[in-house]
């Protein structure tokens, strides 16, 4: 992902030039999304990416844990703006908000990277 993707956000807390996220919502709030979804059309993000987030490469899902937040926000942004090419994912990102993308970037970083899974 490029900078260019995080420039357009106006989210408290977010320093696009020092790649740094802070507490714009609880980690609470991202673990409630990942396990159980917005309760606003955003599923689970364990519903397919796994219970720890550990991917389904034969489904082609990629693992989610222990990416850096900046990383997991900036494909949340792409996949809800107009360039978002998967459809799943778009549907999902476009149901949270930006403090929801905020949230889950913030809470799926800290957890420990999932082992590589094999097809």
């Amino acid at each position: 992902m490029t900078a260019g993707i995080l420039t357009g956000l106006a989210l408290p807390g977010l320093v696009v030039a020092g790649v740094t996220l802070t507490a714009a919502a609880t980690s609470s709030q991202g673990m409630g999304i990942v396990e159980q979804g917005n309760g606003k059309g955003a599923p689970a993000c364990a519903s397919c990416h796994g219970a720890r987030l550990e991917g389904n490469p034969a489904l082609k899902v990629p693992a989610l844990s222990g990416l850096p937040a900046t990383a997991v926000l900036a494909r949340l942004s792409h996949y809800a703006g107009p360039t978002g090419h998967n459809a799943a994912m778009r549907a999902v990102a476009i149901a949270l908000d930006p403090s929801e993308r905020v949230a889950v970037a913030r809470y799926i970083s800290g957890l420990p990277k999932a082992a590589a899974l094999k097809p």
